[in-house]
């Protein structure tokens, strides 16, 4: 048995560009017990070129990732799946049942039975919890400007006339220093009508000005300077419903599509920021009744997921170009799960090691 010195002294024989090269292969679960290897190693995977340069590399092979939530023990269980490999294998499990999409390999989820909220790493199997938190509404994004990830925590009130009154914003950043939540201002009056997704600094979510005629609005949550703004949607278009609506990519760019029972779909695409500018997208998609647009991947196919199921989950992969479609059923040997399931697309492998001065 090699003594810790003789395992440094080995480590230290190997250039370090050729560690970092032999790591950036290795699944991130493999990461985790590899710290313990040598201070050298400890140093690389925990350092910031590392985790850079896993993610730059993880994100040109992205991973679809399945969220299913089990009913009996009020926990989220999620499964991330390559095209080859379409089998339930869990990778982490967690409480609640409202999620935010991932970003850059991490979740983030509440349980509002136990007004828990848990960040989590499904690559790794590592989660923490945040401390001091009640929330109705619960946001996750990351800027890049300056590194960071920041989770937004939103409460609401009604008003006798169903209009809205946000009670109270907390930010919180993750790592950042700043321990606790902060509050902020938020000036407009809205209630949430879909989950968040984060695209270059800035979280987009859909959003009603007033439950009573559901006037529909995008809201903008600028994660680097904390501030809000809204965009409005073109005449007629609404956000019908909490699962029906959704904010998902399409070729890069934010898109609002609602469900649609007769195969037909109509997404409407975020073509510029601050002229408020949406292009539509009307596409037909064959055997797709009672299936919901995820958005599209890499190789420019729309994704579509089960919306309701039995004892199959299927995934259906449509190429609007060469009018293409595949369905693919999920293999669901040893899995006896019975609640909701969401697809998540473009999710990426993270070696990144969560800090454990917020985790209970």
């Amino acid at each position: 048995m090699r003594s810790k010195e003789g395992d440094e002294t080995e480590s230290r024989s190997l250039p370090v560009d050729l560690i970092i090269e032999i790591l950036t292969k290795l699944p991130p679960r493999s990461l985790s017990r590899l710290i313990c290897v040598s201070k050298l190693w400890l140093s690389i995977i925990h350092g910031k070129y590392f985790n850079d340069l896993y993610l730059t590399r993880s994100s040109t092979r992205p991973r679809l990732l399945l969220h299913r939530y089990s009913h009996d023990t009020r926990s989220s269980h999620y499964s991330s799946l390559s095209k080859n490999q379409l089998s339930l294998v869990d990778s982490v499990t967690l409480p609640g049942l409202q999620i935010s999409p991932p970003v850059r390999g991490l979740i983030c989820c509440v349980d509002h039975y136990s007004s828990i909220v848990v960040i989590g790493n499904p690559s790794t199997g590592q989660f923490l919890t945040l401390t001091d938190v009640i929330t109705d509404q619960i946001f996750f994004g990351y800027d890049p400007v300056n590194d960071l990830y920041k989770v937004l925590s939103m409460n609401f009130v009604h008003n006798i006339d169903r209009s809205v009154v946000i009670e109270k914003s907390q930010v919180l950043t993750l790592g950042g220093g700043q321990e606790s939540w902060r509050m902020i201002e938020c000036k407009y009056p809205y209630y949430p009508g879909t989950q968040g997704k984060c695209h270059n600094g800035v979280v987009y979510y859909g959003a009603w000005s007033n439950l009573t005629d559901r006037r529909s609005v995008v809201v903008c949550f600028d994660l680097r300077s904390e501030e809000f703004s809204l965009i409005t949607l073109p005449e007629d278009v609404q956000i019908v419903s909490y699962i029906e609506s959704d904010l998902v990519s399409y070729n890069g760019k934010i898109a609002l599509v609602n469900v649609s029972r007769n195969c037909e779909f109509d997404l409407w695409v975020l073509m510029d920021v601050k002229r408020h500018e949406w292009s539509k997208y009307s596409v037909v998609v064959p055997t797709c009744d009672f299936f919901r647009c995820r958005g599209t991947i890499e190789t420019g196919e729309l994704i579509f997921e089960q919306l309701y199921f039995g004892d199959q989950f299927s995934i259906l992969y449509y190429h609007p170009e060469q009018d293409k479609a595949r369905r693919v059923d999920l293999d669901r040997s040893g899995d006896t799960m019975s609640g909701c399931r969401k697809l998540f697309l473009n999710h990426v492998e993270s070696p990144i090691f969560l800090p454990r001065k917020f985790i209970h």
